[in-house]
């Protein structure tokens, strides 16, 4: 991930539309899971900590992530613990976790089986795996570039992949499925008229569209209490190590 990228993430962590709405859609899951209260929960790859302070409200956190600046940018959000490590061998862990989030983080390693792997074998027996994945390849941008990411995912090959990790696939959906025709037509007409890609990280330049766009995305949260979505910009999973 290119280093600006971590600097705009820490300016806007806490108000952009796309990290407000999927912020609140993982509240909304965790909240589900009746973790007790002295969980113990990771975020691998936890970023400039935009999640961290979500994560406390359910348990005890710490955090991993191999970027200095991003590092050092969530430990003075959150307060957390957060250390230096690489999936999917360098993880540096000496104990077994409740809950283990991975936000939009499997897509940026080569090994991605491998990588769920690692978290699967970090887990607590009955212990939960959340993750969030950039979904369908045909979405492909400079966004992604940007981001170093190595793929984007469809949820029948994502489930297949927890799986062959070991994982017990309970919930897997698409999501951003409001906002996917906006997101799919913007980007078919930058491709045919070649046209500049503006970064996802930066804010909508009214203040209104993004309070628009929070809430339509953060309205899904509603909805995937209930059913999988048949589409959408990304993918979440719950899983358990059985």
């Amino acid at each position: 991930m290119d280093q600006t990228l971590f600097h705009q993430m820490a300016d806007i962590q806490t108000t952009h539309w796309w990290y407000e709405g999927r912020r609140f859609i993982l509240r909304t899951a965790l909240s589900r899971l009746n973790l007790k209260p002295n969980a113990k929960i990771l975020e691998v790859g936890c970023g400039t900590g935009a999640n961290l302070l979500m994560l406390k409200e359910f348990g005890t956190v710490s955090g991993i992530e191999p970027n200095e600046f991003a590092r050092d940018t969530a430990i003075k959000h959150s307060g957390c613990v957060i250390t230096e490590g690489y999936l999917p061998d360098d993880l540096r862990l000496n104990e077994k976790f409740d809950l283990i989030g991975a936000f939009d983080v499997i897509e940026h390693i080569d090994d991605d089986l491998g990588s769920a792997k690692a978290l699967h074998d970090a887990l607590n027996p009955g212990g939960v795996a959340l993750f969030t994945v950039p979904a369908y390849q045909f979405l492909w941008s400079q966004h992604d570039v940007a981001n170093h990411h190595k793929r984007r995912y469809t949820r029948t090959g994502f489930r297949k992949l927890l799986e062959e990790a070991g994982f017990r696939v309970e919930f897997i959906s698409y999501y951003n499925t409001w906002l996917f025709p906006l997101v799919l037509g913007v980007r078919i007409v930058k491709k045919i008229f070649k046209m500049k890609d503006t970064p996802d990280e930066t804010m909508p330049r009214w203040p209104f569209i993004n309070t628009a766009l929070r809430l339509i995305f953060s309205s899904e949260a509603y909805i995937l209490q209930h059913i999988s979505l048949p589409f959408g910009v990304s993918i979440i999973a719950r899983c358990t190590r059985p």
